[in-house]
């Protein structure tokens, strides 16, 4: 099973492996973080030899048994000969020093390659072998060897005291729900996994322990979570230590405290007079936690424990006892308390109605106890599915969509009443919708037509939300086509869902491009609002107002409205796409960075979520990072389930592969692009058409390009976009030839058109073109003012580019030399192919141009891609081979 969340703890063990060094490395992490999962990984990570050894604390009271079982597993025939000493010396004569001397001299001498030590668990070695390891670990320079050794603490007194060291923390949350619907298992249940990961902290032992018990209640049928969650057996040790060191009557209010989630101190003191001394000893001891009035346990494997391990007679009578106490205090923990003693019919029913009154309150954890508890009593009947369904549309609004599903999911499995069948399944799409999921269309006109009629209300905001949904996909007729049928049920509609409605018919006419009624304004309330200032933020973006989409989603993000949360994590996603648009690159990279800390599930969004993680890689020159995140959003993605989102990917990929000079790949990934795109009308939607014209230039395909740019125009023709009459006046300066070009892009860079980052990459090409004429002083302030451009916008891609444009060609002149072919080339890619083409080795040219031999290969390999040859014979007979005396059309160099 892959390692899931530690991979910038794999990084750091590979910078170790790899550097030039013999070094060591301390793992340091508490019991269950995963630091034997973390080392069973290193001998994958490289070629070469490791030797691993997991410490066995049974033989840790013999000394240096620790290190003769590293040397037997070592194996080698200078090391042999000391174990074989040790193992002679039954007397105990040979000292920690002078072993210790022994060895490091035994490292020096073998002759092995580098070898990689892992040591797992050291601090459980003999404190002999611990002692000398750790005098070893400080002087390893000479002896190819590279040490790993984990431990729980790195404390002061250690021999591994002061080595590097590598703190091994919790799993993140996402990370450890990610690990635990890895792992193999018959069936799986998503509330469980999050339960777990919410419980654990993000200690993997202990979540892979509960969620084992989980699953196993799971199969025999008990499909309710238990409260509390049990405590994994790989953690009783410690609770046991923890919870015997308490006073008789700490460890009572304990016992009291874990039947709850949380209880009232007024309740409590009715039981325990003295409860005031033992809360002060539990606090100073950290074992709860106290909220206002309130206490709790604050590790809920800590009270899985502490109540397994009350007797069932001791359970319930505390469980009598509080609801006495609570009857005039907390009426909530009477009920619940209640529920484990007395059970009534409306016992459940009640539960679920407080459980409802928590959600409202935010106490989204406190309400899941009272609704898992009111399905293990009471599971299956028709009420429990009309209470469920408003739980599951509060949880919704909050944001809380594992659970939402998992009710609605319980809730569709018992009703038969057909308005609870359109609310629950309608609810099923709308949690897809936010999360991006590929939805058709047909299905909610069918659930609409179906039952509808029985909820007219609900069918009428279900198509308003439906057509929002399909127009922020691009796919405009069917977000019309929703509109259109919920005409059927505006009689029914209340105001908000008329707002929200209207709202969408702006939405898909800026989208096609029509801005006319931008400026309408609407009165609104509520979720309404929310809406409306979403959609219209939305709108101003597609009509290329920036600044006013910006203020927008900020005035949503703002909103302190628990119901608006789904409104406003869409904002943070549109201002991202906001920011883009209006190349404000650096505003786009810490909005992404922002989004990737406060949402860190892919919860909402996700294919978006990974087409901006490779926009954001891309633009800060992490190809390799790009390349993952592409491969990962792939799997949200399709040209039949989510065209946009392929479409925009491909367009990404190829914009950045023009940019590095990889034209093969970028003029396929466009052309994949505007494939697609051909479906959208309106073509500033993906902005890929102008890079297409640009690298068909670039290949000298002119008049494919020009083609392209007629296509483009025809298509652009009755929209007041900026940015594509810059597009567009760039690409026919491109186009001509001679005095023409010159004038079209001074023409083009006079007017105001487009954003910075669309004039930059306008002068850029300008200053290209006076290059090719000769004009080389004219040409280097071009790009110097086109880098002052993208530093403002923070693109760095971009801004490095112009930078090598400015050192490694030195702004030369170009000049035809013998095949056409080579003007595809830079000035210095030029000379390296003449290079080659004389019969000089990569050592030689290396050697010759003062940079190593891995640059040259790197730089040929950019040269075959761009020439379109596979060896240096090819490459050789292309630079020698003579070009035609006719005229050429003139072809733009390669970026």
């Amino acid at each position: 099973m892959p390692l899931i969340g530690r991979s910038k703890e794999l990084d750091r063990i590979m910078s170790v492996i790899r550097g030039p060094k013999d070094s060591a490395l301390a793992v340091v992490g508490s019991k269950g973080t995963g630091k034997s999962a973390l080392l069973s990984a290193i001998p994958t990570l490289s070629d070469y030899r490791t030797v691993f050894l997991s410490a066995s604390a049974a033989e840790s009271d013999w000394p240096l048994s620790g290190l003769t079982a590293l040397l037997s597993d070592m194996d080698d025939p200078v090391l042999n000969r000391i174990a074989d000493e040790l193992l002679r010396d039954t007397s105990g004569a040979m000292s920690v020093p002078a072993v210790s001397s022994m060895l490091l001299n035994g490292l020096h001498q073998r002759s092995s390659s580098r070898t990689i030590i892992v040591l797992d668990d050291a601090d459980q070695l003999d404190p002999s072998s611990q002692a000398v390891i750790g005098f070893v670990a400080r002087r390893l320079t000479g002896t190819d060897i590279v040490l790993f050794v984990s431990m729980r603490e790195d404390l002061p007194e250690s021999p591994f005291s002061g080595l590097p060291a590598l703190a091994l923390g919790p799993l993140g949350y996402s990370d450890t729900v990610r690990m635990l619907e890895s792992l193999p298992a018959k069936r799986t249940t998503t509330a469980a996994a999050h339960a777990v990961a919410a419980a654990t902290g993000g200690n993997p032992l202990a979540a892979v322990d509960l969620y084992g018990r989980l699953l196993e209640r799971h199969a025999e049928g008990k499909y309710a979570l238990p409260v509390p969650l049990p405590s994994g057996s790989s953690f009783d040790a410690e609770y046991a230590s923890a919870v015997g060191a308490l006073t008789p009557g700490a460890r009572n209010v304990l016992d009291l405290l874990a039947l709850s989630f949380r209880s009232d101190i007024t309740t409590i003191e009715k039981i325990d007079r003295e409860v005031w001394t033992s809360v002060d000893e539990l606090l100073a001891a950290g074992l709860v936690k106290r909220t206002g009035p309130h206490l709790g346990i604050g590790d809920q494997l800590l009270r899985g424990y502490v109540f397994m391990a009350m007797t069932p007679a001791v359970r319930t009578a505390n469980h009598r006892a509080l609801a006495e106490a609570a009857g005039d205090t907390d009426p909530y923990a009477r009920r619940w308390h209640l529920s484990f003693t007395a059970l009534e019919r409306q016992t459940p029913f009640q539960l679920l109605r407080h459980a409802v009154d928590l959600i409202r309150g935010g106490e989204v954890g406190f309400a899941v106890e009272y609704i898992e508890r009111a399905l293990t009593i009471n599971p299956w009947e028709a009420e429990t599915a009309a209470r469920l369904t408003s739980v599951a549309e509060l949880l919704f609004n909050r944001g809380e969509f594992v659970y939402a599903r998992r009710y609605l999911e319980w809730a569709q499995r018992v009703t038969r009443n057909p308005a609870l069948i359109l609310r629950l399944t309608g609810l099923s799409f709308e949690i897809q919708f936010l999360q991006g999921a590929a939805v058709r269309s047909s299905m909610v006109l069918r659930l609409v037509k179906e039952f509808g009629q029985h909820d007219p209300a609900y069918a009428a905001s279900l198509l308003a939300i439906g057509a929002l949904y399909y127009a922020e996909r691009w796919e405009l007729q069917e977000a019309s086509e929703l509109l259109r049928h919920s005409n059927a049920f505006r009689g029914s509609a209340s105001a908000q869902c008329l707002g929200i409605a209207d709202r969408a018919k702006l939405l898909v006419e800026s989208i096609g491009g029509d801005t006319a009624n931008l400026g309408r304004k609407q009165e609104q309330t509520g979720t309404a609002r929310a809406a409306g200032l979403l959609v219209h933020g939305r709108a101003l973006t597609y009509a290329e107002h920036y600044e006013g989409a910006h203020e927008t989603f900020a005035l949503l993000n703002n909103s302190d409205e628990p119901g608006h949360i789904n409104w406003q994590k869409t904002a943070a996603f549109m201002a991202v796409d906001n920011a883009i648009r209006a190349g404000n690159v650096r505003a786009a990279v810490r909005l992404i960075d922002e989004l990737e800390l406060s949402e860190p599930e892919l919860k909402y969004h996700r294919a978006t979520r990974h087409l901006f993680r490779v926009w954001r890689a891309h633009s800060l020159g992490d190809d390799a990072q790009a390349r993952a995140y592409a491969t990962e959003a792939l799997r949200y993605a399709g040209a039949d389930s989510h065209p946009a989102i392929t479409a925009q990917l491909a367009a990404c990929q190829g914009h950045f592969a023009l940019l590095r000079g990889d034209l093969a790949e970028s003029v396929a990934q466009l052309s994949h692009a505007v494939d697609i795109g051909k479906g959208f009308s309106n073509p500033t939607l993906l902005r890929c058409e102008a890079d297409l014209v640009e690298v068909l230039i670039r290949l000298g395909r002119h008049h494919e390009a020009t083609q392209a740019l007629l296509r483009l125009e025809s298509r652009g023709v009755g929209l007041r976009s900026p940015w594509l009459m810059m597009a567009v006046a760039r690409s026919r300066a491109l186009l001509a030839d001679g005095e023409q070009s010159l004038q079209l892009f001074s023409q083009a860079l006079e007017g105001r058109n487009g954003h910075t980052l669309e004039r930059a990459r306008t002068l850029m090409c300008y200053a290209e073109r006076l290059h090719a004429f000769g004009r080389l002083r004219d040409a280097r302030d071009a790009l110097l003012r086109a880098k002052v451009m993208f530093d403002e916008a923070g693109a760095d891609a971009w801004t490095q580019h112009v930078d090598a444009l400015l050192l490694d060609e030195r702004m030369e002149p170009v000049r035809p030399q013998g095949n056409p072919a080579m003007l595809l080339l830079a000035d210095h890619e030029r000379a390296l192919a003449k290079m080659v083409a004389r019969g000089m080795r990569n050592k030689e040219i290396a050697a010759t141009l003062y940079v190593s031999v891995r640059t040259v290969e790197v730089r040929l390999t950019a040269i075959y891609r761009k020439l379109g040859v596979e060896s240096r014979a090819q490459l050789t007979a292309l630079a020698a081979r003579k070009g035609s005396t006719a005229a050429e059309p003139y072809v733009l160099p390669v970026l």
